[in-house]
């Protein structure tokens, strides 16, 4: 019964050990990635996003894809996505100068109405 006791007592403690290095391995991660810090939507966003933008990331993706496929592949599939990606934020650019091209005709037709010279006449209402 004694050696019961004693497997209890020891995981026990092993389970507050676990406990205590999970909550300092949390700690550092939050020190690490202050966006992930806040918990909340924000935070994990932020933490989503971070692992897709960093550049050694993708660089070992393309390094892996190369050694398991050709070479030459790898690279016009690179190239290509280039181009796409250029192509979408040249795309994106004359959207918005589209946008900003509409936005001031609708603004400067409101002032230029036809009730507003006629009120502006004090003969004529």
């Amino acid at each position: 019964m004694s050696r019961l006791t004693e497997l209890r007592a020891r995981r026990a403690d092993l389970l507050t050990r676990c406990a205590a290095q999970r909550a300092d391995l949390a700690r550092r991660i939050a020190e690490l990635r202050p966006g992930a810090a806040g918990g909340g939507p924000e935070g994990a966003q932020a933490a989503e996003r971070g692992g897709a933008r960093h550049p050694l990331g993708w660089i070992a993706v393309l390094a892996g894809l190369m050694l398991v496929t050709r070479a030459r592949e790898v690279l016009s599939l690179l190239v290509f996505i280039r181009s796409a990606g250029e192509l979408a934020v040249r795309a994106v650019q004359v959207l918005r100068l589209f946008g900003h091209r509409d936005a001031p005709r609708a603004a400067g037709a409101a002032a230029a109405s036809p009730a507003a010279p006629a009120e502006s006449r004090p003969g004529h209402a």
